[in-house]
């Protein structure tokens, strides 16, 4: 009985790992992909920070001047409701969440291009770079 659910979900694609594992593209059209050290010197740029992960995990730490953005994404259909995101096309945005495998953050960036903002940023490592690298954590 195992052998056959195991060999249905192949034949459906579908690994018995969880998809949630699977690392993030390098690339997002439309975006700009910055790493934990090229965000690190313009945080006092004028820069809107989005953080894609549950409140809790934004309480316990989180990139200084970031907003919690969780409310506003929903993970079932991979949509952002960019309302809160403001008027200002223009504005430069950046979205994090945990790391590579952080699909949240990819989707948010995603459908801020979809919906116009035309300076959209992601951070694809996230919070595990920023803090790996040892940058001031906000509380």
């Amino acid at each position: 009985m195992v052998r056959a659910f195991t060999a249905l979900l192949l034949v459906l694609g579908i690994s018995a790992q969880s998809q949630a594992a699977e690392e993030t593209p390098l690339e997002l059209s439309g975006v700009t992909v910055v790493t934990a050290e090229q965000l690190q010197p313009i945080l006092d740029q004028g820069i809107f920070i989005y953080d894609l992960r549950k409140k809790a995990s934004f309480v316990d730490g989180h990139v200084p001047s970031a907003q919690s953005a969780a409310a506003f994404y929903d993970a079932a259909r991979t949509t952002l409701d960019t309302s809160f995101l403001g008027p200002n096309k223009s504005d430069r945005i950046l979205f994090y969440s945990h790391g590579t495998t952080g699909w949240k953050s990819y989707w948010a960036a995603k459908r801020a291009v979809e919906a116009g903002y035309e300076n959209v940023m992601w951070m694809r490592g996230g919070f595990a770079e920023w803090a790996g690298n040892g940058f001031p954590v906000a509380r």
